[in-house]
């Protein structure tokens, strides 16, 4: 006889969220026209023109007005506006038109090619939106109900997990794909006094010669103690924020999001049998098997 078992829960989860910057070593949300002041050239760069010598405070041994600025000197002095016809690296990799100055920047240090709203980091912000990051745990309680012994048998359980998610935000950042993997592990408390059939492991026979024989499972009445089961989950998802952006950093108020995940899931499970002829099958047998399934 073919039985079907459901084994639904209710889950809690939390999440923390984050995002992911494009570009090493700067803060994801530095402020549009921040001098780069923590750039610190090695040499200037082609075109550059050295400025006109200034005269040095009074007490500064060692120091001329004729004499040409120091590194120091170039790096701690404002930027000078652009020349024309002067090498200008941001549209050589860009490709776009010179424009007639430059923001502020130390003498030798010029703003990101990708980031054409000021000096800073968080480029590119064309084709495609920020990458965000979140972190979950969940719980919940989970429940057997239909045909068959575990349907019948197993006490409302419990199920904790946890994992992480992938956003690949839009343009907008009002929409997501998501790529989630985690784990999840249940645990389904028996009726140890309410005996069912299942199969049971008979113990191997020894003949006089010494040789093991094994012997085939058989059905017989066993109590459940309590069912495991420990998966790996992976899916593929879409979110949407009805109200606003999502990513972190670009929130204003609150937000209503929606969304879903289609996936599978691989793990191990086992049950404890308590079987009721304790002189043939012993007190206690174990059971278990590789589980798989669908979401």
């Amino acid at each position: 006889m073919t039985t079907t078992r459901f084994l639904p829960g209710v889950v809690l989860t939390l999440a923390f969220a984050g995002t992911a910057d494009a570009q090493y070593g700067s803060s994801a949300y530095s402020t549009t026209g921040r001098p780069a002041s923590n750039l610190v050239p090695s040499v200037a760069p082609i075109g550059y023109l050295e400025p006109t010598p200034q005269p040095q405070p009074p007490g500064l041994p060692g120091r001329s007005l004729s004499m040409s600025p120091t590194a120091l000197d170039r790096v701690t002095t404002g930027g000078n506006p652009a020349i024309p016809d002067a090498s200008n690296p941001v549209a050589t990799l860009t490709g776009a038109a010179p424009t007639a100055g430059m923001v502020a920047l130390p003498n030798g240090s010029y703003p990101s090619p990708y980031f054409t709203d000021g000096p800073g980091c968080c480029g590119p912000m064309g084709r495609n939106g920020r990458i965000g990051y979140e972190l979950y745990f969940n719980t919940g309680i989970n429940w057997g109900f239909g045909e068959g012994a575990f349907g019948r048998q197993l006490n409302t359980g419990v199920l904790v997990g946890g994992g992480g998610r992938s956003l690949f935000f839009n343009t907008t950042h009002d929409k997501a794909w998501v790529v989630d993997l985690g784990l999840s592990f249940i645990y389904n408390r028996g009726e140890p006094g309410h005996p069912v059939e299942a199969f049971v492991r008979q113990p191997p026979i020894t003949d006089i010669f010494g040789q093991t024989t094994p012997q085939p499972d058989v059905i017989s009445d066993v109590a459940i103690r309590g069912l495991y089961r420990t998966t790996f989950n992976f899916a593929l998802g879409r979110d949407w924020w009805l109200w606003g952006a999502g990513s972190t950093g670009l929130e204003t108020g609150s937000n209503l999001r929606v969304g879903g995940l289609v996936g599978g899931r691989w793990g191990t499970a086992h049950v404890d049998l308590l079987p009721v002829d304790v002189e043939s099958y012993g007190d206690y047998q174990r059971r278990q098997d590789t589980l798989m399934g669908f979401f």
